[in-house]
């Protein structure tokens, strides 16, 4: 089928020839072929630098405009205030009313406003006036207990106690000194005696007190009582002692061990 096709291609060859197709068709295969252009819009090329510079000079110009608003804005506030208000004073000469100028109210009715320094000052002094008399306070009540502790005979250990309570105090007044000294003196107990000589030593340095010490060595009996005496008083150097210690020494009922005491305490305050 195929070699009797071809051989009748090659043998009505000059007829195909002759043949041309429509030039409708032709001209449309034509017009397809030809290729459109198409046609842009011509426009204008900006470089990048340039759109750059001018975004640069819109920003300082906005900032520019900004400044001088700010600028030209009202330099003060306008405070509205209200106006004085006056009050109406009576006149004591024709007893009629007038008007009272604002100074003359500032000065009939002045204010005084404490500064905070001044209220902690105010404080601080009240607070100092409440210690002082807080602390006044339970020093009376001690000296109460205790003047109470030295007069109960019915307890030795009661007074030796009471006694002991000096040492909350820190300073003893005439008062206590007194109370310890007729205790020293007076008691029947030689361990309160010895209590008292121990209260009144912790003062030692108050000439009050060194002179109730002094004169209380005359009327010692009791030797334990004579020795701690006689041994404070030369620690605390007082010569003023030297007399009551020669009679001492030479005193024929005195306790030998007494007398070598005050023997040794007349060699100390006198090499001293």
């Amino acid at each position: 089928m195929k070699d009797d096709l071809e051989k009748f291609v090659h043998n009505n060859r000059d007829k195909f020839d002759t043949k041309t197709p429509d030039p409708a068709v032709l001209g449309r295969i034509l017009e397809q072929m030809q290729v459109k252009k198409e046609v842009k819009p011509k426009g204008i090329v900006i470089p990048f630098r340039v759109i750059r510079w001018a975004a640069a000079c819109l920003i300082l110009a906005a900032c520019g405009i900004v400044f001088w608003t700010l600028q030209k804005g009202p330099e003060t506030d306008i405070v509205k205030t209200k106006a004085p208000v006056s009050t109406m004073v009576k006149n004591p000469a024709g007893d009629s009313v007038k008007k009272a100028q604002p100074a003359e109210v500032a000065k009939a009715e002045p204010t005084k406003r404490k500064s905070v320094d001044a209220v902690d000052e105010d404080l601080t002094i009240r607070k100092q006036v409440l210690f002082a008399k807080l602390k006044t306070e339970r020093l009376s009540s001690e000296k109460r207990v205790m003047f109470a502790g030295l007069n109960n005979m019915e307890s030795p250990a009661s007074r030796i106690t009471a006694a002991s309570r000096v040492y909350k105090l820190k300073n003893a007044g005439n008062d206590v000194v007194d109370a310890l000294v007729k205790t020293l003196n007076n008691d029947p107990n030689t361990n309160v005696r010895l209590a008292a000589l121990d209260g009144l030593a912790r003062f030692y340095r108050d000439d009050y007190v060194r002179k109730k010490l002094v004169a209380s060595l005359e009327k010692q009996q009791d030797p334990l009582v004579q020795i701690t005496l006689i041994n404070l008083l030369t620690r605390m150097r007082e010569s003023g002692i030297l007399e009551e210690l020669e009679k001492i020494v030479n005193d024929e009922n005195t306790q030998k061990a007494v007398k070598d005491c005050a023997y040794s305490g007349i060699i100390q305050l006198r090499s001293s």
